[in-house]
């Protein structure tokens, strides 16, 4: 029954695919504003509000008319700083507690956060709009309660492809490893450039926890994810240019976000995205609200702001990922509704990064050594043919390469 289900699931998101091509993102801080605000009643600040919110979140996810709005009722001023990763996040909160007030991390990061007495204690009492959050969101295991932290987005990894040049369905992540034999996908194969997920793929790809605290496992790991820079010049995609590198056809088949291979789609109508079956990395992006803030309470009065239907609904609209209030929906465009971006696993199939305390140190010290890696010299870029390849019986053995076992030897560096 479950096998049935899953092709089921899987036969309505490639309909979906074929659908969702309509819109296009706009830039940066822009985004279709049209009767959003409509029915919007923002009630008044029964305090004085702060001059001014400093935010660190994330590239793409949210629109500035959602900042000028609050802006405009409020007399705040946002000022958003951009981050690439959540170690990122955890670094510059911990360097300037006082400097930052709402931030924006994954689940495994709240938890680090919390553990380093970081983040302030939430007054659900300023933030009566959380009964509004959908029901599986408001028992995460990373924050029971939501003592410390508001669930804002779902977002799960999946492998992201162009139908012009891979063909077949990506139904396990060795998938990856399949199609990475042909020579074609030289520097054209990429993963997020962000630690844990990255070497969480790798992990699983070696059938290990993306969690593991063993140093051989995540010795292998490493080794697995210098050899494909090695043999087919991996490329680590950035969240600001991952769906650039998509719709460009820089990069043709990855490991991307859910809601990146949406926007993608909607640029490039080749585009395609599927969760492998089994267990899929996810992660809940979240709201909190620093500790040594100097405006808790307009922190409190911006993100209970933030889980208005109307807000949720325009910041979904504008980043593609599904939102934490599925009251949203009505106002969510049709084509992302059924896009991409909506593909989430159902809870048993969930796979939440953790905290790892002082192993984290052994993810820290592999990575440096992957991103220090490049691809040598005498790998050759091709260039595609201009009618995709993949094409029947029509591939050469000669341009098929023959993956050894590295993983195991410790060639790739000193264990």
């Amino acid at each position: 029954m479950k096998q049935m289900r899953n092709i089921f699931f899987l036969v309505l998101a490639l309909v979906a695919f074929c659908i969702g091509g309509c819109d296009n993102r706009t830039p940066v801080g822009k985004s279709d504003t049209q009767d959003w605000t409509k029915h919007l009643k923002l009630p008044k600040a029964q305090f004085e509000p702060a001059e001014q919110l400093n935010i660190l979140t994330w590239h793409y996810y949210i629109p500035q008319e959602v900042f000028d709005l609050f802006s405009k009722a409020y007399g705040t001023r946002i000022f958003p700083t951009y981050i690439h990763s959540n170690e990122e996040m955890f670094s510059l909160l911990q360097s300037r507690p006082e400097q930052y007030d709402l931030l924006t991390p994954s689940d495994y990061m709240v938890t680090k956060m919390i553990k380093n007495n970081l983040l302030y204690r939430l007054d659900h009492q300023n933030l009566p709009n959380l009964e509004d959050l959908d029901e599986d969101l408001r028992r995460v295991p990373f924050d029971i309660g939501l003592r410390y932290c508001v669930p804002l987005f779902r977002t799960s990894l999946g492998i992201g492809f162009n139908i012009d040049y891979i063909v077949g369905i990506p139904r396990s992540w060795n998938f990856l490893v399949e199609q990475a034999r042909n020579n074609y996908l030289d520097y054209r194969l990429g993963i997020m450039k962000e630690m844990r997920f990255a070497m969480g793929i790798a992990l699983q790809l070696g059938g290990y926890s993306p969690n593991t605290t063993n140093p051989k496992e995540i010795t292998e790991a490493r080794n697995l994810l210098i050899n494909t820079v090695k043999t087919c010049g991996l490329s680590f995609m950035g969240e600001e240019n991952s769906d650039k590198e998509l719709i460009n056809g820089d990069i043709l088949l990855g490991v991307v976000w859910n809601g990146t291979a949406a926007n993608a789609l909607n640029h490039n109508s080749n585009i395609r995205f599927l969760l492998p079956e089994g267990k899929v990395m996810v992660t809940i992006d979240n709201a909190v609200i620093s500790a040594r803030s100097k405006s808790i309470r307009t922190a409190e009065l911006f993100l209970n702001y933030l889980l208005q239907p109307q807000v949720m609904a325009q910041m979904t609209n504008y980043n593609y990922f599904p939102n934490s209030m599925s009251s949203s929906l009505p106002q969510v465009k049709r084509s992302i509704r059924t896009g991409p971006g909506f593909l989430f696993p159902e809870e048993e199939d969930r796979l939440f990064l953790k905290d790892l305390g002082e192993a984290t140190k052994l993810y820290e010290e592999a990575w440096a050594q992957v991103l220090q890696t490049k691809a040598p010299e005498t790998l050759v870029k091709l260039p595609l043919p201009k009618g995709g390849f993949f094409r029947g019986d029509t591939q050469m053995e000669d341009f098929t390469k023959d993956f050894s076992d590295a993983t195991q030897t410790g060639e790739q560096g000193t264990p």
